[in-house]
């Protein structure tokens, strides 16, 4: 029978200020062959824990009452110091609120005093079981955490491969996995200083199977490019052999894994994107006053010998940005009731660590997002900023102009979850007004004509941009305006002017440009 003192050898921990109390309970748990050692009061139980951190107690039997440090902190501060051991709260008051305290925070077991030895019996054998569980999910999660470091190192490896681009070009992405290592991937290899390779990926399922997989596809691409034959169609050809005949043969009777992955690149000297998709979203351009989504579709990785792709090749101008997601992010879209795009973006304005509680937590997939970004040195027009909105409507529409400022307010909500109401108010009203003059004066009512509206944030993050346009006859802005209509196109644009930091007229008056001062942002 063990020593009460005996520290290291000991598997439970008393801690109770009353000595006899303290001594019999020892007695009793000895009496069972259990190695026990004791402590007066919460701070020396803290002492004893900590100098045991690599051989922890399966289980700590603590009083509540206690001077210095009571049971109920106690049990907090095992909870996150120690959470391997289970705690049992011990006390002679009956009170069922202490109770219900010392369950909530994590108690395994409440014992009366006096002492039952076949209570006490009964919750060391549960208090073992708790331990041994909670040691194999540390161990788990330990395991998890490994691979998770290496998915994500492989991931900075590659985008680090982007340092050799041209200043003008930025690529950012976000993660947020279910569990801390997903399936989902981005890489971006710098081809040249003008081309570079983005490649998006989604392994199917979520667990360490497919970290594993997301973590060898890599590690392909990353070989492929060091051969300088880093072409989308060779790694999908590659690969999709290796799931076919190696990785989903090993084992016929389970559900096939795939991968759907789309591979960009972006060629800013030919100024041209090539797009290889294999079942994953659409690609969003948006560049000289065109938004599209290209190559949607194809089929994933493992499906078919033959790939059958979604493909495109599209000039692009000499500033825009590219958008792409995996489709976790359109499930989630769909759930917030937003548009892929404003999830997007939303998740693009976060922080890279930030993304692991608030608007994702209820994700039932794994998430990435990546944009690439170029501009013409000295070009300051506002589609150098990130795009969180695009929506074209026939000319006949103005009858839904409600529903349509609903959707802002929506939006924005969504994107800026701190942006003041009177704020909101002002931008979703601006919006409405221009919009409004779009459908009257642009379109003239006519279903045949077109308005647009696209929502921007300038490179700085500090100013929000919004641009309404028609493809209406349009007006000179520099020309006198009519005697009849002393602001030519409604008295809506004196409430635009008045709330808006900055209004600008296209050259051929078809366009207005917006300008709002984001929270936070300086003033001018």
């Amino acid at each position: 029978m063990t020593d009460a003192h005996d520290l290291n050898a000991a598997e439970i921990l008393v801690v109770d200020d009353d000595a006899l109390s303290r001594e019999m309970l020892v007695m009793m748990l000895q009496s069972a062959d259990l190695r026990v050692a004791s402590a007066t009061d919460g701070l020396q139980a803290v002492e004893l824990i900590e100098s045991r951190e690599a051989n922890p107690f399966v289980a700590v039997f603590t009083d509540v009452q206690m001077p210095r440090m009571g049971g109920i902190e106690l049990l907090a501060w095992i909870n996150r110091h120690a959470p391997a051991t289970a705690t049992v709260i011990m006390t002679g008051n009956q009170e069922r609120e202490l109770l219900s305290a010392s369950l909530r925070g994590g108690a395994v077991e409440f014992l009366d005093k006096p002492f039952d030895l076949r209570a006490i019996l009964g919750a060391s054998r549960q208090a073992r079981e708790i331990h041994h569980r909670r040691t194999a999910q540390l161990a788990a999660a330990r395991r998890l955490l490994d691979i998770a470091d290496i998915h994500q190192r492989l991931s900075r490896v590659a985008l680090a491969g982007s340092g050799g681009l041209r200043a003008d070009l930025s690529v950012t992405t976000r993660f947020y996995a279910m569990d801390e290592a997903g399936g989902d991937l981005v890489q971006t290899i710098a081809l040249d200083p003008d081309r570079v390779l983005l490649v998006l990926g989604d392994v199917s399922g979520h667990g360490l199977r497919e970290a594993f997989l997301s973590s060898y596809f890599q590690g392909v691409i990353a070989g492929m490019a060091g051969r300088g034959d880093a072409t989308g169609r060779g790694i999908a050809e590659a690969f999709n052999r290796f799931l076919l005949e190696q990785w989903n043969a090993d084992d016929p009777l389970a559900i096939a894994t795939s991968l759907s992955v789309c591979f960009l690149e972006l060629d800013l000297r030919a100024r041209r994107v090539s797009i290889l998709n294999c079942g994953s979203p659409g690609v969003l351009l948006a560049d000289d006053g065109r938004v599209s989504i290209l190559a949607s579709g194809g089929s994933p990785l493992g499906w078919f010998r033959e790939l059958e792709p979604a493909e495109a090749v599209v000039p692009i101008s000499a500033a825009g940005q590219i958008i792409l997601w995996s489709d976790g992010l359109e499930a989630h879209a769909t759930r917030l009731g937003v548009t892929p795009l404003v999830l997007a973006a939303r998740i693009l304005l976060a922080p890279p660590n930030s993304l692991a509680s608030g608007f994702l937590r209820d994700a039932d997939d794994d998430i990435v997002v990546c944009r690439a970004a170029w501009d013409t040195p000295g070009d300051t027009r506002p589609l150098a900023g990130l795009l969180v909105h695009h929506a074209t409507f026939p000319g006949d529409s103005a009858a839904r102009i409600d529903d349509f400022q609903s959707g802002w307010t929506r939006l924005l909500t969504v994107i800026f979850p701190d942006l003041p109401e009177t704020d909101l108010h002002d931008i979703t009203l601006c919006l409405r007004e221009a919009l409004l003059n779009a459908f009257v004066h642009g379109c003239a009512g006519d279903p045949a004509r077109t308005a647009g509206v696209e929502i921007l944030i300038e490179p700085t993050k500090q100013h929000l941009v919004l641009q309404v346009s028609d493809d209406g006859p349009g007006f000179d802005p520099a020309a006198p305006a009519p005697g009849t209509d002393p602001e030519h196109i409604s008295l809506g644009l004196r409430l635009i002017r008045s709330l808006a930091c900055e209004v600008r007229h296209s050259s051929d008056g078809r366009r207005v440009d917006m300008t709002f001062r984001l929270p936070g942002a300086p003033a001018a």
